[in-house]
């Protein structure tokens, strides 16, 4: 079997609440656990590994994009990352034996490609080794038992066999559903009796066959009668070829056709108010279109002859308005510069009247050759339809017709000519159309008297539908027998294959049941009643289910626990599933991340759940989060050092990240802000502060209570004065720092210098330089100096309740603090 696989360590940079790199170490201590109040961003470390694991590159909560109430990948990314140019991404080194692999996986991007070492670790978790307490309750009281049954099933390792049932199982649904759709049928009937014209509405055998031979064939010949339904019926042998013959001659279609067609060229109809005969047609129409245009060529020709001045129409027009009625009109010609006394006219008054009777003349010509252009435009629209009218007739003249066929050639020939060519005669094509319409009117009155609108090409179209629709039910009726016979046999394989996959998940359920009832046991007690999983009955057609049922009462068995445990119970009903269903089928990377979990219990049953930790899961690498501080002091109380690592958040910095309490800013940080031209005032404040904590806490300093809401931050004044009253009592007096005119602690309460360089100055010029950030820390390093053992230069001090004054953490030491000689030393 091949070594499990274990994180190495966890980097998160940019990530979440962190923005600068923060390194997770498990290579001495396998386990984490962090303690922090909500909002310090504990759970972003269990949001790294999410992450790094998720398929598609996000969290469950933060979901694929913006939308309702989860704020998509844009969250993944710390907001001042980009600002910082700071990389956002998580990290992961893993082992496996002696094997090493890391990977590393881009929280921004569209993509954020998921690395090959989480690939190959996420197949080894078949269940989800992430668990957090405000989703425990989801599994026992959200999901329903289909759901339940899909989540076992994948951590069972059956996802295939259950999707073959699952395909078994809807195919079976589809043909069944099939075999008893009647829809085909319906349609049948639909048709039939749309086609009998309601006289049978569903599929009766007799009933066809009757209406088949009264309505369809009797009309022809009372003698035909079809004695089944069949192609090869005897009469409907006959009626094919009656069919056949009347195919070949001209029937009542094709007599409407040539009627049509010949009163296309020239029909009378009688007017039914006053009895007027009404001559219609192409060639009447064509003829009176010519006469018009000859007329109107003779007006147009004739007022163009009085109006052969037209030249001066414009002319004309310009001078009207001169000599108008009413106008003063000029002395002497706008033309010619001629006196109006000197003109032909002689005078104003003739020139109006010459001017007026020229206009008339020429409104008339405008008149005339209007006209003219509407008759040829006419003409011209009647010669089209002339044309195209003509080869319609001639086209369906039978071999009886050779002299109207002869004629309506010849006139379409001499036609075609016009306007070039003079129109020839129609009286003869005419009289002949004449003649043809009335022996086809007659043609067709002998026929529609005999037989209506029966014909035998229609009957046999009409028969030959009714065996269309014969032929499509009985193709329907087959396969709804064959759909019914597959139906019973997918459901005889389908109850074979369910019960095999049910033997399967059954009896892996029971090997997951008892583990799963003994973490519960450990948390609620030997008393607690325990918790079935079980699939349905083996007769139930629906296998795909998962109930959790618990027997609460003699007459309260197999009920759902939601509605009978309390909350604490619910929540270690699914704490207790889920880890032992990773214990049990996560072997391959036996890693648990808990966050927040213990938020429903009260402090036996979180120091049991601290116990179950220690006690059953020893092999596995677990990583806590909470916000409960009894749990992280039963955690450290339980749970073996050399494995676990233990520590806290105790303060989240909006431009670092959290602060952990073993995470201290180093001199080699502050020396390399200033090799970068940078101020480190920030930092220097940060690092007073954490070594005035350890040492306060090394020495056992006494300090105020702290309100609840800030219950473990103290001011840096507070610390350097707590410090200067013990040192005071113990009779310990520090050294005098070079270059401060009083105590060094009375200088860390104020931070003047730091002060300066981290936080903004009113005045002009009040902001620190880089000089006096390196002579403060300079006489800081002094001072703290002094704080070392004299007899073995160590600087962890340890101060019990029965003595005075701190001595020497060192097993192999305890001397007795005394204050070192004064040096200007480099490290702390």
């Amino acid at each position: 079997m091949a070594d499990p696989y274990f994180l190495q360590s966890l980097i998160l940079s940019g990530f979440r609440a962190y923005l600068q790199p923060k390194t997770f170490d498990f290579s001495k201590k396998r386990c984490l656990a962090i303690f922090a109040p909500n909002g310090s961003g504990k759970s972003s470390v269990i949001d790294a590994l999410e992450f790094m694991f998720s398929k598609d590159g996000t969290l469950e909560r933060l979901g694929q994009r913006a939308i309702n109430n989860q704020a998509g990948p844009l969250a993944l990314a710390h907001n001042l990352a980009e600002e910082a140019k700071i990389a956002s991404a998580v990290t992961i080194d893993v082992v496996s034996g002696k094997n090493a692999a890391n990977g590393s996986r881009s929280a921004i991007g569209a993509k954020r490609p998921i690395p090959a070492v989480a690939t190959t670790m996420n197949a080894c978790f078949a269940v989800p080794p992430i668990i957090r307490g405000h989703t425990l309750r989801t599994f026992v009281e959200i999901h329903t038992p289909e759901q339940r049954y899909a989540d076992v099933a994948n951590w069972l390792q059956l996802g295939p066999l259950v999707e073959v049932q699952k395909n078994i199982r809807s195919l079976r649904a589809q043909v069944k559903a099939a075999a008893e759709d009647e829809a085909a049928l319906q349609r049948v009937d639909s048709q039939l009796a749309k086609e009998t014209i309601q006289a049978v509405k569903t599929w009766d055998e007799a009933a066809v066959l009757s209406h088949a031979n009264t309505s369809v064939l009797a009309p022809l010949d009372p003698a035909l009668m079809m004695a089944a339904l069949a192609a090869g019926d005897p009469a409907y042998l006959e009626l094919e070829v009656r069919a056949k013959a009347e195919d070949n001659k001209i029937g009542l279609a094709g007599l409407r056709q040539i009627r049509n067609a010949a009163a296309a060229l020239r029909a009378e109809t009688k007017d039914a108010e006053n009895g007027e005969i009404i001559v219609s047609g192409a060639i009447p129409t064509f003829e009176t279109a010519v006469a018009t245009l000859l007329a109107a060529e003779s007006k147009e020709a004739e007022e163009r002859g009085k109006a052969a001045s037209t030249v001066f129409q414009a002319l004309w027009k310009a001078a009207e308005p001169l000599f108008a009625e009413g106008v003063a009109a000029p002395d002497i010609c706008p033309v010619c510069a001629t006196p109006v006394a000197d003109t032909a006219a002689g005078s104003t008054g003739a020139i109006r009247e010459h001017l007026a009777k020229h206009l008339e003349e020429l409104a008339d010509y405008a008149a005339a050759k209007k006209t003219l252009d509407l008759a040829k435009s006419a003409a011209t629209k009647a010669h089209a339809q002339l044309v195209a009218a003509l080869p319609g007739l001639i086209g369906l003249l039978g071999d009886d017709e050779v002299a109207l066929k002869a004629n309506l050639i010849a006139y379409q020939a001499g036609s075609a000519g016009w306007p070039q060519t003079v129109l020839p005669s129609s009286a003869d094509v005419v009289a002949a159309i004449i003649k043809l319409l009335a022996t086809l009117d007659q043609a067709i009155a002998d026929i529609e008297s005999k037989q209506g609108d029966h014909t035998y090409i229609k009957a046999k179209a009409k028969i030959d539908r009714l065996l269309e629709l014969r032929a499509d039910r009985n193709l329907a009726l087959r396969t709804r027998d064959e759909l019914g016979k597959l139906s019973n046999a997918l459901t005889v394989q389908a109850t074979i294959v369910s019960a095999e996959i049910r033997k399967k998940v059954q009896s892996l359920l029971d090997k997951l049941q008892t583990p799963m009832n003994d973490i519960y046991k450990l948390i609620q007690g030997a008393s607690a009643k325990p918790i079935r999983l079980e699939l349905p009955a083996e007769d139930d057609t629906n296998q795909q289910r998962l109930n959790l049922l618990i027997d609460f009462a003699k007459n309260r068995t197999g009920v759902q626990p939601g509605g009978y445990l309390s909350d604490s119970q619910i929540h270690s009903v699914a704490l207790a599933l889920r880890m032992a269903a990773i214990k049990q089928f996560n072997g391959g990377a036996p890693i648990i991340a808990l966050d927040d979990i213990v938020t429903s219990y009260d402090a036996d049953h979180r120091r049991t759940i601290a116990g179950l930790i220690a006690t059953m899961f020893g092999d596995c690498q677990i990583l806590i989060t909470t916000h409960d501080e009894r749990f992280f002091n039963y955690l450290k109380d339980q749970l073996e050092a050399k494995a676990w690592h233990f520590t806290r958040i105790i303060g989240l910095d909006p431009a670092y990240g959290p602060r952990f309490a073993d995470h201290k800013v180093s001199d080699e940080m502050i020396e390399a802000r200033w090799a970068a031209g940078q101020s480190a005032a920030n930092e220097m404040r940060q690092a007073e502060e954490e070594w005035l904590l350890g040492i306060c806490r090394d020495f056992g300093v006494s300090v105020r209570i702290r309100p609840l809401e800030r219950a473990y931050s103290y001011e840096r004044s507070e610390l350097a004065s707590a410090l200067a009253g013990l040192l005071k009592d113990a009779k310990l007096v520090p050294a005098l720092v070079p270059g401060v005119n009083n105590r060094f602690l009375d200088s860390l309460v104020k931070g003047e210098i730091e002060n300066f360089g981290s936080h903004f100055q009113d005045g002009p010029y009040g902001d620190g330089s880089i000089g006096d950030e390196k002579a403060r820390w300079e006489e800081f390093k002094t001072f703290r100096s002094q704080f070392a053992c004299k007899k073995c230069g160590r600087t962890k001090f340890q101060r019990p309740f029965t003595l005075k004054k701190p001595v020497c953490a060192h097993d192999g030491c305890e001397a007795q603090f005394e204050f070192a000689a004064l040096a200007a030393a480099t490290a702390g």
